[in-house]
């Protein structure tokens, strides 16, 4: 009877030192824990750079759609192909074929270059206006309108009228867009930018707390 007693509270002696060691493997798990948790704070410290260039995108394309809705809208109501504002971009890429094509997958490769341009352009501009000047949205919708007059400008006089004319010898799109519907179309653009920076900003995310 006393043997098996005494291996019972050795088998118990053993439990608890391993049940120990558990323990201690445990604290040691969740001190690191904690320190990678301290090393990565929430929410960021600073300026979520990070955040604000892809809000910033999603920016870019909902101007860059506002922009296309209002040409395709002002064709129809004037009798006009709605295609044509995307045919008169195509030309950088066709030339006078542009006007002619018929091929959709043409029509998505403008479609994606105006978007994707707009993207950037959106996301470069909600950076700066959020780290120079952040909730002032009537002061972006108005730094929005020059941003988009100042693409207009570079757009079309230095990056469209050089590369057209390296590449055909002719800068159709100045010629077959007239200036105050391509500026109109930039000034859409650049205002949209600046009405949709509330919906662009960082406020992160913090638990309720009982009352």
């Amino acid at each position: 009877m006393a043997d098996a007693r005494e291996d019972l509270l050795a088998e118990i002696r053993k439990h608890r030192e391993a049940l120990a060691r558990l323990e201690l493997r445990l604290r040691e798990v969740e001190a690191s824990g904690a320190d990678e948790t301290a090393a990565l704070p929430w929410p960021p410290k600073g300026f979520y750079l990070t955040y604000y260039v892809v809000a910033g995108l999603m920016i870019g394309v909902l101007g860059s759609l506002a922009s296309f809705a209002m040409n395709v809208v002002g064709s129809i109501l004037v009798a006009q192909d709605p295609l044509l504002f995307l045919r008169v971009y195509g030309t950088v890429f066709l030339g006078v074929d542009a006007l002619r094509t018929q091929d959709l997958s043409f029509f998505m490769l403008v479609a994606v270059v105006h978007f994707s341009v707009g993207a950037v352009a959106g996301a470069l501009f909600h950076v700066l206006v959020n780290f120079f000047c952040p909730d002032r949205t009537g002061l972006h919708v108005a730094l929005g309108a020059a941003y988009g007059l100042l693409l207009w400008l570079l757009n079309f006089y230095v990056v469209i009228d050089w590369l057209q004319t390296s590449l055909y010898g002719d800068a159709y799109v100045l010629q077959l867009m007239p200036a105050w519907v391509a500026a109109l179309t930039h000034l859409v653009y650049g205002v949209t930018l600046g009405l949709a920076q509330p919906i662009g900003r960082f406020v992160p995310y913090r638990p309720a707390v009982a009352a």
